[in-house]
């Protein structure tokens, strides 16, 4: 409140010293070129922010099409206990007919192999891969591999500006969720 009433005995005191009229409009005039400065200048770059948003979305598309993609994962959500911020270097990658999955895991195990098996960092062959807009902006990705190990499906949800949802479900582990975001291909 105090700042507003400053603000307006400063521009009150200006206007009284502006005694001139010449100064007057001059003050006035440049009042104006500053605001449409400032409005011309945001909505030039709104139309860059909608340009980069386009051309971002075109880029997630076509590698969801051709199944080329690879998602950075910064965030898991196990089945017990809260979530964690994970460090830099995990992913799931889709080439084709193939996953590669390079997670970590916590939660519990079933049945696992003697020494705790690959848990989440594996290679296998995709055995079904479903795909579908879900909404106008969200791609919905079913992926079903079986390893040596295990059986899994892979939801993979992708949002036009390449947010990522992962969830992960098995049948010797518990669900986990990861989110995440995909990787531009250079």
């Amino acid at each position: 409140m105090w700042e507003r009433f400053c603000f307006f005995r400063n521009y009150a005191y200006l206007c009284i010293q502006l005694k001139h009229s010449a100064m007057r409009k001059n003050f006035i005039s440049m009042v104006i070129a500053c605001l449409a400065l400032v409005l011309f200048g945001s909505c030039a770059t709104s139309e860059e922010r909608v340009a980069r948003m386009a051309e971002k979305a075109r880029k997630v598309t076509s590698a969801l099409n051709e199944r080329r993609f690879t998602i950075l994962v910064d965030r898991m959500y196990p089945l017990r206990g809260s979530s964690r911020s994970i460090s830099y270097g995990y992913s799931v990658e889709v080439r084709n007919d193939s996953l590669l999955s390079h997670l970590p895991y916590f939660g519990r195990a079933y049945a696992i192999p003697y020494g705790g098996g690959k848990g989440l960092s594996f290679s296998a062959p995709i055995i079904s891969y479903q795909e579908y807009q879900k909404k106008h902006n969200l791609r919905h990705i079913e992926i079903g591999l079986t390893n040596d190990e295990d059986t899994y499906l892979y939801t993979i949800e992708v949002f036009d500006n390449g947010k990522s949802s992962i969830d992960v479900q098995s049948r010797q582990r518990e669900p986990i969720s990861f989110s995440g975001d995909m990787e531009e291909e250079r």
